[in-house]
């Protein structure tokens, strides 16, 4: 009897993998084409500012709740697999947003729309880590970041074009087939999904836990504004993500393949990495929810020109991202880190000194400088936290950095409501207004949130300089 024999699964070449993760990160971050079409989407459905937060927070809520459980899914099911996945929930996404007859339509399918970015990222970073050395991560995971700014660049450019002539919804409806075509392309690439991996089960109770956790904190802050702080809801949700924490911990503690290893936590330079991310983007957050209404209503330019403006900040992260990498590698991640922090801290500090009769030339120059510190800081940084964790679960190591920049957006997005909100009242009382969501409370509301954005980044800045270098797991990594 002739012995049967078996081709083993088809590897991807570096270049494959770069390709694919880079191409599929750009179409999650072209979601910045919404940012600019919020007072388009608040008119159609009767909104005002602070809800238009949900459109954001439906998103990224699920998708930061998901993000490490995928990612653990993913190093046991597949990589591949699950990006495919994640690129068709995104095509069906994305037709639903377009054509959600209702707002409450418009949230649930923004929900789908965060499930299937959430199986993007917990796959795509492992992608480019796994198929390069340690030594150029840090230059591979630039080329990554590089496509995704560059989404958020291309996202407000495009997403001005189509709203003045094709309305808001035009901005879901145009990335359907780049979905689909993704998709084709991730089946054609991946014929033979992976089989699960043996001595590796997956975790289910853990990361279900891991996600009603966080799921819960985050709704509980979102809703604490509008409900109160110690409304029966709000304490009940923060009591309910407590509960899930803690059964979460113990349970980690004692199954044989966590999702997530507790014991990284206990490294001082792994847990401010972590902290850094939360706080650097909590602060640039204040941008995609202000400065689309500061110049279309503030500066009276058109969505157009209002997206081309707004471009200025991720375009600027896109061109920085490569380098950053490169020098992450030869200088270590937390020098580069601090630098890009300061400069962050610079930009929002100089987005809050504008007004009314701002140069375009001076709005282009401060989300510039905003988006100069966020590549010189996002790339070195998630270069140690995927460092840092295993190569045979760098799903997890991706989704870690992923869920904690998102975890920030979130803590963002409302914080910077809230504030702007309060300020707008105290403002509007100071001047003897009329009325609260009058022009003359809106400028300095917004500058008070930018100011406060640039202390938060200052934190950052300073926590930064607290790290030293760190070895990560296998491999020395100068942090």
């Amino acid at each position: 009897m002739e012995p049967i024999h078996t081709t083993p699964p088809r590897l991807l070449s570096p270049r494959q993998a770069l390709t694919l993760a880079s191409l599929s990160a750009l179409l999650a971050s072209l979601d910045s084409a919404v940012n600019i079409a919020f007072p388009a989407i608040t008119a159609a459905f009767a909104l005002t500012i602070g809800s238009i937060q949900w459109v954001v927070i439906s998103y990224v809520l699920t998708y930061a709740s998901l993000l490490l459980g995928l990612g653990r899914l993913a190093d046991v099911w597949g990589h591949g697999r699950v990006l495919t996945l994640g690129l068709a929930g995104s095509a069906v996404a994305f037709f639903c947003c377009g054509i959600a007859p209702t707002f409450a339509t418009f949230l649930a399918a923004r929900v789908l729309q965060g499930l299937a970015v959430a199986l993007i990222f917990a796959a795509a970073p492992a992608l480019v880590t796994l198929a390069v050395p340690a030594e150029t991560r840090g230059q591979a995971l630039g080329v990554f970041q590089m496509s995704a700014a560059a989404g958020f660049a291309i996202g407000p450019l495009l997403g001005g074009v189509l709203v003045d002539p094709l309305g808001w919804r035009a901005v879901y409806l145009f990335r359907v087939p780049l979905a689909l075509l993704l998709m084709v392309l991730a089946m054609r690439w991946f014929p033979s999904p992976h089989q699960q991996r043996k001595n590796q089960p997956f975790d289910l109770a853990g990361a279900l836990l891991l996600a009603g956790s966080v799921a819960g904190f985050l709704l509980a802050i979102s809703r604490g504004r509008d409900l109160g702080w110690v409304s029966p809801f709000v304490i009940s949700l923060f009591a309910g993500a407590g509960l899930c924490f803690t059964s979460f911990i113990v349970l980690e503690t004692r199954v044989v393949s966590p999702v997530v290893d507790l014991g990284l936590f206990r490294r001082p330079a792994f847990t401010i990495a972590n902290a850094l991310n939360i706080l650097a983007n909590a602060a640039m957050f204040a941008i995609w929810l202000l400065i689309p209404y500061y110049l279309v209503n503030e500066l009276g330019h058109p969505a157009a020109v209002g997206g081309f403006l707004l471009t200025a900040c991720p375009l600027v992260t896109a061109l920085t991202a490569p380098l950053a990498g490169r020098l992450a590698d030869a200088l270590g991640t937390s020098r580069v880190s601090s630098v890009g922090l300061g400069l962050e801290a610079l930009g929002l500090w100089s987005i809050s000194r504008l007004d009314t009769g701002s140069s375009v030339v001076l709005v282009i120059l401060a989300l510039g400088l905003v988006g100069l510190g966020l590549g010189v800081f996002q790339t070195p940084n998630m270069s140690f936290v995927m460092g840092s964790i295993p190569r045979v679960q760098q799903g997890v190591a991706g989704s870690m950095s992923q869920m904690m920049r998102t975890l920030g957006v979130v803590l963002g997005v409302t914080s910077a409501s809230m504030l702007f909100s309060s300020r707008r009242i105290i403002h509007a009382e100071r001047l003897q207004l009329s009325q609260v969501d009058g022009p003359q409370s809106f400028m300095p509301a917004f500058q008070d949130v930018f100011l406060v954005a640039a202390l938060v980044c200052l934190t950052a800045f300073g926590l930064s300089l607290l790290r030293g270098k760190a070895r990560a797991t296998g491999e020395t990594d100068a942090a």
